[in-house]
């Protein structure tokens, strides 16, 4: 069900209270931009699921603040950190009292990295349309398939954790459960800090660049992308940065590749840092 009105809101908060329960997921859209574009709200309780559209002005989305942060209700997500990253930005801080379903399929030795869909078809003997995975869900209306699709998302959530935690149970593990979900509820990985953008960099050998050349352009990439909300990526590909602060690396060659790059403002930063770097 779309949520149209507060009323239906409410009714949804005060379900989850009592059930002391409910499932969440996002849809959103992130392909010209850093930060990414809140789209759609999915949540269900024991007895409902509800869409909400953030898009949507005219709900009182408070109420949604306080269901993500009350201690009393549990959230349940699946491969939950590009959510949390959502509800991050908006409020600043990290839901409380949240498990994920994919880390705890994980404590049974399944897989680390199980996706809903097959979580679902696994556990649940549940066939899931992924069909519509991979659309711009900025575009309004909705269409009833894609509302349905976003539904399924979270309608089985509920009961796939409960499948899980019984058999969590039988290996002795549920009393481990909050502690393999630290590395998730660290505000540090929602921060994106610059000064620690270089750990995305995979390089197999630190000692064949210029570290501290590689660390300050990832740096300044992530602080440009953050500042012009724009795919860090789109300044300077992490290929080439490697390139770039290879020890090996002409200098000629570095300044061809610099030269390549479109962001004339980023541009002549790089030009900055290399000289410097290599003086």
């Amino acid at each position: 069900m779309l949520i149209h009105t507060n009323d239906q809101l409410k009714k949804f908060y005060l379900k989850c209270q009592k059930h002391e329960v409910v499932a969440v997921d996002t849809e959103f859209y992130r392909v010209n931009t850093y930060y990414p574009k809140f789209c759609l709200l999915q949540m269900a309780n024991k007895d409902e699921t509800i869409l909400i559209d953030p898009i949507n002005k005219k709900l009182d989305l408070s109420l949604i603040k306080k269901i993500l942060y009350s201690s009393k209700i549990l959230k349940i997500f699946h491969a939950a950190q590009q959510d949390l990253e959502i509800f991050f930005n908006l409020y600043k801080k990290l839901p409380k009292n949240i498990i994920d379903t994919q880390i705890c399929i994980s404590l049974l030795g399944i897989s680390n990295s199980l996706g809903y869909a097959d979580s679902i078809s696994y556990f649940l003997n549940q066939k899931i349309d992924k069909t519509h995975q991979f659309i711009d869900w900025r575009k309004r209306p909705l269409s009833k398939k894609k509302l349905n699709y976003a539904s399924n998302d979270v309608r089985y959530l509920i009961q796939l954790y409960s499948v899980i935690l019984e058999k969590l149970k039988q290996k002795k593990i549920c009393g481990n459960i909050n502690k393999f979900h630290s590395k998730l509820l660290d505000k540090d990985n929602y921060l994106k800090k610059p000064g620690l953008a270089w750990q995305k960099i995979k390089i197999n050998n630190k000692e064949d660049h210029k570290f501290n050349l590689l660390k300050e352009i990832c740096r300044r990439r992530e602080q440009t992308a953050k500042t012009k909300n724009i795919p860090a990526k789109r300044l300077i590909k992490d290929q080439e940065i490697k390139y770039i602060s290879k020890k090996k690396t002409n200098y000629s060659d570095i300044l061809k590749t610099i030269n390549s790059i479109k962001n004339k403002q980023f541009k002549e930063e790089l030009k900055k840092i290399v000289i410097e770097y290599n003086n």
